[in-house]
């Protein structure tokens, strides 16, 4: 269900802020909103899932770093999560 949800409405929302250029700022706040509860459920995703979504959200890091601190976040969770298992991998966990 989760996997459905980000996949059928992130296209939406890329597409909205595409169209919508400049976003208005009384409209920043909820597209950075949208993009971190999108970002906070692919990191709840098995590792396959989140990898696909996460490259969706590359677009967000069209704007200034400082803009999206929630988009490092992902990738940052995502990255840990992959070490991880990559580590139990090479111990045989």
């Amino acid at each position: 269900v989760r996997m459905k949800l980000v996949k059928d409405w992130l296209p939406v929302l890329l597409v909205c802020r595409e169209h919508v250029s400049p976003i208005p700022s009384s409209q920043k706040s909820l597209y950075q909103e949208l993009e971190e509860k999108f970002l906070q459920i692919i990191s709840t995703l098995p590792m396959s899932e989140s990898q696909e979504l996460l490259q969706q959200c590359l677009s967000f890091s069209t704007r200034n770093v400082d803009e999206c601190p929630h988009l490092v976040s992902a990738f940052n969770t995502w990255f840990r999560r992959a070490r991880r298992g990559s580590l139990d991998q090479l111990h045989g966990n």
